[in-house]
């Protein structure tokens, strides 16, 4: 069994939802990224979401492409993030997975990306440019190495849409929760959750919402509704401004909300 179905089992069995921190690889350094992936584990995150750090990150907003420009400049590439990959692999049991774009992943070749990723102990990968019309070359490619690709809905997809997505869906849908880039917000719309809601009626698939959660307040707002949690742009703060010390209180803090 996939670590993500596993995870996401023993988390329903427990009644517990999942919290999946996103950190950009390379950043503050290689070293520091796998320090913090394991203190994330030790302090209760459940998944793991790791950027491939890109030039042109359309669906990041402007913590996180601050992060991803400073890991490039320092000399972060895919090479080097599936090294700090393959040092997770001996060190964290929970499921981490990369999120990045369809640039890197077609010019680094299908097939290797696939089975690099299969080596080092990837469970899932997000490609946010990657329409679903588009996914089932690299779907197939991954699945050679029971590597899941992520799927994406938003509270705007059709239900005509929905329904095609969900058919082929693996791993957990990834509902992005607002119109625009990642960072923090302060409110949802309404629909959001009643699209959830709707969502949640017809399939079986476990659903995290991403995009815009920067706190409790958002998390009280929808955990009911989803079965886990990620949270990118508020820890890139965090980082940014060297408070990585202070993470681990609020992902306990986090955790313990989403309970």
């Amino acid at each position: 069994m996939n670590k993500i179905d596993e995870q996401f089992h023993n988390l329903k069995v427990k009644g517990e939802k999942a919290l999946i921190p996103f950190f950009t690889a390379g950043f503050p350094s290689a070293s520091k990224t796998v320090e913090m992936v394991r203190m994330a584990e030790k302090s209760g995150a459940d998944l793991v979401e790791l950027g491939i750090p890109f030039s042109d990150p359309i669906a990041d907003g402007p913590l996180i492409q601050y992060t991803s420009f400073k890991a490039i400049e320092a000399g972060m590439n895919t090479d080097r993030v599936f090294g700090i990959c393959g040092d997770l692999q001996k060190t964290v049991s929970i499921p981490y997975l990369l999120m990045t774009y369809y640039n890197p992943v077609y010019r680094y070749g299908l097939q290797k990306f696939a089975a690099r990723c299969g080596n080092m102990g990837v469970s899932g990968i997000i490609v946010p440019d990657l329409p679903y019309e588009e996914s089932s070359y690299l779907k197939t490619a991954l699945r050679d190495y029971d590597v899941k690709l992520i799927s994406f809905m938003t509270p705007f997809t059709s239900e005509e849409r929905a329904e095609k997505i969900l058919k082929t869906a693996e791993g957990f849908i990834y509902f992005i929760t607002i119109a625009g880039v990642t960072g923090p917000r302060g409110s949802f719309a309404e629909e959001l959750t009643n699209k959830i809601d709707m969502t949640r009626k017809i399939t079986d698939i476990p659903i995290a919402a991403g995009f815009g959660v920067s706190g409790v307040q958002q998390i009280n707002l929808i955990k009911t509704h989803v079965d886990g949690i990620i949270i990118g742009s508020f820890f890139a703060q965090k980082i940014i401004e060297g408070k990585t010390d202070r993470l681990w209180d609020i992902i306990r803090r986090f955790k313990k909300a989403l309970k």
